[in-house]
């Protein structure tokens, strides 16, 4: 007796074939792409908020200073970041690769700090107007001063 011809199905073994690990592999290469630029973007948006933050304190406590004692307050403008010409407060010296510059009221343009050029909050806490702009190696930030609080002002540079 004949037996029918069963059809035979044929049955894969299990795991995944060497396509579909190259296609994932591809998938996520792809996604790693779109979000590291992104993740290392953020890293630099955090330090150039704490240089900013840091040169700010160091204004402040200046201004402070000033207010407390009645006498002026020099801070010297330094391409490395501001100089305290008093031993309380501390300076803000900038990261490896940051600049400072310096736009004062009458000027147009910001340009390197000159040698031993100061910037003067008087002991009535008020000050010259000022713009500093803290550059990185890929981005800035420009701080501008009010003259009579020493606060930062929201700029559109």
């Amino acid at each position: 007796m004949t037996t029918p011809a069963r059809t035979e199905r044929r049955r894969r073994a299990p795991g995944y074939t060497l396509f579909e690990i190259l296609l994932a592999l591809g998938i996520v290469a792809v996604l790693l792409g779109i979000a590291v630029p992104m993740v290392s973007n953020s890293f630099q948006e955090s330090e150039a908020e704490s240089v900013s933050k840091l040169v700010e304190q160091t204004v402040k406590s200046t201004h402070s200073a000033a207010l407390e004692t009645g006498e002026a307050k020099l801070l010297g403008l330094d391409e490395r970041g501001l100089v305290s010409r008093s031993p309380r407060i501390p300076g803000a010296e900038l990261p490896k690769g940051w600049k400072l510059q310096v736009r004062r009221f009458t000027e147009t343009r910001f340009r390197r700090p000159e040698r031993g050029e100061t910037w003067e909050i008087n002991g009535a806490g008020i000050c010259e107007p000022i713009s500093l702009k803290l550059g990185g190696e890929e981005e800035s930030v420009v701080l501008q001063f009010d003259p009579l609080t020493a606060q930062v002002l929201p700029t559109n540079d």
